[in-house]
């Protein structure tokens, strides 16, 4: 693969993990009630929204050290599959659980490609 796609698949696939936490902080914070349905606390969806949002900006800073970005994905790793936990022990339908478990498999994807690509140039 050229050095050229390469660099877009990567910024790409790191843009798409950023957009998807903003979305996902902006859903939190406007959907307090589904949020609280699911047996979280107003503090905690509060917190939650800024780590997401503070973590989606930081990835996007070419210069921020690896080991903080592998912090950052962990964060978004547990969130996902602690959102994928409420929403089992709520007892919302399959559709949400399976939702979920489709956006944590393609964040998982996404942060598996970039994690290479930083390695591989790393290693250069």
């Amino acid at each position: 693969m050229s050095t050229q796609k390469t660099k877009t698949l990567y910024w790409v696939a790191k843009s798409f993990i950023s957009f998807f936490m903003v979305f996902s902080a902006y859903y939190s914070y406007s959907h307090a009630e589904d949020l609280r349905a699911l047996g979280f606390p107003d503090y905690f969806r509060i917190e939650l929204v800024i780590a997401k949002v503070v973590g989606a900006i930081l990835l996007l800073i070419p210069q921020l050290p690896s080991r903080i970005k592998e912090w950052i994905y962990a964060g978004f790793g547990i969130t996902m599959i602690s959102a994928m936990i409420a929403h089992i022990c709520s007892h919302d339908p399959v559709s949400k659980v399976l939702f979920v478990a489709f956006d944590f498999m393609l964040i998982v994807i996404s942060i598996r490609y970039v994690y290479r690509v930083e390695h591989q140039y790393e290693a250069r």
